[in-house]
């Protein structure tokens, strides 16, 4: 009987999964909440991390939350003027490697007021290694682009499945506010540069 009370204690700390949509019917399944703000969620699945705003989201999930809109708006106005700050400290840094296998909080690496491209590679892929010095030439002479290396190292690591990786090199191409605009796999540079110039005019 003792060991009842340690048990109904531990269930709270339990993170359940849930499933949301948002009102433009995009569905977020099987997912937990890491995190509350005030203008929106933070999501977290298998496949990484996402952020939904409150404005996507219907008025139940709105009010379950307690969202409000005069502090949420205040909220992502200091939100920018931080990102804008950030990513001014972060220019100086155009290429940078993030992870070696390890599963990595892509959004810490973002570089809000650029466009970032994350570039999936392994040192013995040789596409990896034909497509690199062109991502990192970018990178070196647009100041509007920073690129973000994660080495896979192999098929088996963290990284990999939450990422879900199946082919690499892989290039995701995020917009200046954060947001994914494209994936490219495999080595065609001129894909990612057109998913690059769309992340820099949907900003």
């Amino acid at each position: 009987m003792k060991v009842l009370p340690v048990l109904i204690l531990c269930f709270p700390t339990v993170a359940l999964a849930d499933d949301f949509k948002t009102v433009q019917g995009k569905e977020y399944k099987n997912v937990t909440v890491s995190r509350v703000e005030p203008d929106g969620i933070v999501l977290k699945s298998k496949s990484g991390i996402s952020k939904v705003y409150f404005v996507e989201l219907s008025p139940d999930v709105q009010e379950r939350f307690h969202y409000n809109a005069t502090i949420a708006s205040a909220y992502s106005a200091q939100h920018t003027v931080n990102q804008a700050t950030m990513a001014t400290a972060r220019r100086g840094e155009p290429i940078t490697v993030i992870s070696h296998g390890a599963q990595v909080d892509i959004n810490q690496h973002l570089v809000f007021g650029s466009v970032t491209v994350v570039d999936f590679y392994a040192d013995w892929c040789g596409p990896c290694r034909r497509l690199s010095p062109s991502l990192e030439q970018m990178a070196r002479s647009d100041p509007e682009v920073a690129l973000r290396k994660i080495d896979i190292v192999n098929w088996r690591t963290a990284v990999v499945q939450q990422f879900n990786i199946h082919s690499i090199p892989q290039v995701n191409v995020y917009d200046r506010s954060g947001r994914l605009v494209g994936t490219v796999v495999g080595g065609d540079f001129e894909k990612v540069k057109s998913f690059v110039a769309q992340a820099k005019s949907s900003s």
